[in-house]
């Protein structure tokens, strides 16, 4: 009998011992250099649907690009570089001050999200959250014990869904952002 209480002091000890999911999440994302996924990206708004797929490379909270097929979208410091691979135009704009955005999920921002009750399912945590200055509901989905994201979906409106499916991930500094030659592309200046 005291064995099985010894086990379940240890259990009871590891378990407290432990970090809440989000805070598992936010030390994997956390790493130096940043980390690659491999993402399916869904859009749905007003009847409309867009889909892609593609990297998306986080460095950090206010660093990451998404490179598909047909764009590459780069937020730098507060600076929003998208570059249409297909039309061969390069815009440049700047971020909104206190804008919120789906990477303040990623970057664990926690003055901009307010954590809901963590469930536990079979595949994983399912981590309810709200973007506080949109009130705009989220969940996501990570990988018990490692705080790997593998699903991500938030909710504007009624009407509207943005769903982000994680394949992949590893240290960016296994992989760079390839070079994309935009010297003969049009370049469009919305900063002021």
């Amino acid at each position: 009998m005291k064995q099985i209480i010894f086990i379940f002091y240890l259990l009871a000890q590891g378990i407290g011992a432990q970090d809440s999911p989000y805070k598992q999440f936010q030390s994997y994302m956390d790493v130096p250099g940043g980390r690659l996924f491999e993402i399916d990206f869904y859009q749905e708004q007003l009847g409309d649907r867009f889909e892609s797929s593609g990297t998306l490379y986080y460095i950090e909270n206010d660093r990451y690009t998404f490179d598909d097929s047909n764009q590459r979208i780069t937020c730098n410091s507060g600076t929003i570089t998208t570059i249409n691979k297909a039309t061969k135009q390069v815009i440049y704009d700047s971020t909104i001050p206190g804008d919120v955005t789906v990477f303040d999920v990623l970057s664990g921002n926690e003055n901009a999200i307010q954590i809901g009750e963590v469930l536990v399912e079979k595949n994983g945590f399912r981590i309810p959250f709200i973007l506080k200055d949109w009130d705009i509901p989220g969940t996501l989905w990570t990988v018990p014990g490692t705080g790997k994201p593998r699903h991500i979906i938030l909710r504007p409106t009624e009407d509207s869904e943005i769903r982000i499916k994680i394949n992949s991930s590893e240290p960016v500094k296994k992989k760079d952002i390839p070079h994309l030659d935009i010297q003969a592309f049009e370049i469009i200046d919305l900063r002021e």
